[in-house]
């Protein structure tokens, strides 16, 4: 059986969020189960202790009345203190972390619902309304563990440092899922990131914002995912729109910010951390993308680099063993390409799975007519049709096998095994029903064992290899003849609900297939017929009409070496059958490029 990726589902969803609540509530409130960790009076604080922003208690001296104020300075106590009850500062540190320990079962379990909840709705964004790829299992877990690293680095700091909390580098992680997904799914990442690490500090709203404010603005601001030095310039301009957020949130509440003097202190200074703490962000999310979106479940632009040099040991065996292969997916690789640019989809994602996708090949090439010499005999001539359909077919498993073996990342073992989806390889079904289907047969008997596309780039690659395939039959080479074949494939990939699952819309479909015309027409452009080409048609009677303008030094072969009933004098009158590579006459000797009638 092909084992593929796994989706994630409501049950896997719920189970990720249940462990991503067990851990955060572990994280929020854990030290505060440990009693060595607790301040006391004459010893120096194993922690620093925060008193986070807020209202507090007040009275007015005039009238003798409690009033609520909100205080500028929150009160940090660093790491090492040693505490003195005579020092006011160290006397409500003691008082507010000792309320709050041991955290009481209540506390405990309310805690734990805010972040389960989180996690059910971040999980149920990525299955519903996210890309294709979001809704795997491995790529759920991977943002989950992102949002839960940032947690940890975040209470770290919180713990051990006497700066601002201001300088949590959250910015880094929707950086990092902008930059491998889109940023729809980054805003819904910075909300759930942003809730969690404010809940570190009680929910302090001030970090709350600024935290929303580093994640949205470094997502909007980061203009080319391709470059990661893009991300230091999108860190520092959301340090700089949370500075001025902080500033419009502390007016709302206290009807006034001081800025020279929050300058003033630096070290302690409000402002310079919410910068400080953007630019942090964008230099972590520049240094470590390569493992993050690895953890991501995304290739790298490196690793992509890498698999595209036609040196790989796969693809120098595919030369070798299935050159005809080899020369389709190179020509694959130019189209598919440009098609996935035009969407904005990983275009160089694309090439390479258009590379790799019919690696499977080489085990046994000469099943497949582009690897067969001009008098070479096919071996489907011997076999049933079920069986012929068998050799065909066994590609798609025998070539995910080989990338699993070869190391080569999932991302790009997709494409083997979802090039052909779940389509009838019709010749061979045809050819079964032509001799009366004696076995009793039905279609899933001749259905490819792979699955539909799941995201758009490998969608785009089905169609490009029946495109590719069927745009060697058009002659004369005519922009209105390459769209009207396009579309023809496109929409019986349609009919054939090959792409429900992919996440391509009818804008994107129709993008597609405008490119790709063009992209093949401009691939067969004309180009000046020399004077021994006119000589040599004129030698074996063929019109000039008959060689190819975009291959000057084209050979005409002679009739005798062309398939039986094929004139060779008239190539643009081939019979449909004989242009799809079905020669009327002689099923089975010469089965389709890829493996299907739909090609």
């Amino acid at each position: 059986m092909l084992r593929t990726r796994i989706r994630a589902g409501p049950a896997s969803g719920f189970a990720l969020s249940l462990g991503f609540a067990v851990i955060l509530t572990l994280l929020q409130s854990g030290p505060r189960l440990l009693d060595a960790w607790g301040p006391e009076f004459g010893e120096r604080l194993p922690t620093t202790v925060r008193v986070p922003y807020g209202p507090r208690v007040a009275r007015d001296e005039s009238t003798g009345r409690a009033l609520l104020r909100y205080e500028h300075r929150r009160l940090i106590v660093p790491l090492g203190t040693l505490l003195r009850p005579d020092d006011e500062r160290h006397a409500v540190a003691y008082l507010y972390e000792r309320g709050h320990r041991p955290p009481s079962q209540a506390r405990l379990a309310g805690l734990f619902v805010i972040f389960l909840t989180l996690g059910m709705a971040l999980t149920a964004y990525l299955r519903r309304f996210g890309q294709s790829r979001l809704k795997l299992l491995r790529v759920q877990l991977g943002i989950l563990a992102a949002i839960l690293l940032a947690a940890v680095v975040a209470k770290i700091l919180l713990l051990v440092s006497s700066a601002p909390e201001f300088w949590i580098p959250a910015a880094a992680v929707p950086l990092w899922v902008a930059t491998s997904f889109d940023r729809r799914t980054a805003f819904v990442v910075t909300v759930v990131l942003a809730f969690v690490i404010a809940a570190l500090l009680q929910f302090d709203l001030n970090l709350l914002c600024v935290m929303l404010a580093h994640g949205m603005s470094a997502t909007l601001l980061v203009m080319d995912r391709k470059r990661a030095r893009q991300m230091i310039v999108a860190g520092v301009l959301s340090g700089l729109c949370s500075a001025a957020l902080l500033v419009a949130v502390v007016v709302t509440f206290e009807g006034a910010f001081d800025i020279s003097a929050d300058l003033a202190r630096i070290g302690d200074s409000w402002l310079l951390g919410s910068v400080g703490g953007g630019l942090l962000g964008g230099v972590l999310g520049a240094l470590l993308h390569v493992p993050a979106e690895r953890l991501l479940g995304h290739v790298s632009r490196e690793r992509l680099h890498d698999l595209s040099d036609l040196e790989q040991p796969l693809l120098q065996r595919l030369a070798q063993e299935a050159p005809g292969t080899f020369e389709h997916s190179r020509a694959m690789a130019n189209l598919a390409e440009q098609a996935a640019s035009a969407i904005g989809a990983d275009a160089l994602l694309t090439r390479v799975g258009a590379y790799y996708h019919d690696v499977g090949k080489s085990a046994q090439s000469k099943y497949f007519v582009e690897n067969l010499g001009p008098d070479e005999d096919s071996p489907h001539e011997e076999l049933d049709p079920e069986v012929s359909a068998d050799a065909i077919m066994a590609h798609v498993v025998i070539g995910a096998r080989m990338l699993r073996e070869g190391r080569v990342p999932e991302p790009i073992v997709e494409f083997a095994y979802t090039h052909h989806g779940t389509q009838v390889v019709e010749y061979f079904w045809n050819k079964c029903l032509e001799q009366g289907n004696p076995k009793n047969l039905t279609p899933d008997d001749f259905r490819y064992p792979g699955m539909k596309p799941q995201t758009k780039e490998t969608a785009i690659l089905m169609l490009i290899d029946s495109i590719e395939a069927a745009s060697r039959t058009i002659d004369p080479p005519e922009r209105a003849r390459f769209e009207e074949m396009v579309q023809r494939i496109v929409f019986t990939k349609l009919r054939q609900g090959q792409l429900d699952d992919c996440g391509l819309d009818l804008k994107e479909i129709r993008i597609v297939v405008t490119r790709v015309a063009d992209t093949l027409v401009n691939m067969h452009h004309h180009r000046i017929k020399y004077q021994w080409q006119e000589k040599r048609a004129e030698e074996f009677g063929v019109p000039s009409r008959a060689f190819r303008d975009s291959t000057p030094d084209l050979e005409v072969r002679p009739a005798s070496t062309l398939p039986p009933g094929i004139d060779a004098a008239a190539p643009s009158e081939l019979p449909p059958a004989v242009r799809e590579s079905q020669p009327s006459g002689e099923a089975g000797k010469y089965p389709p490029a890829s493996g299907d009638g739909t090609e």
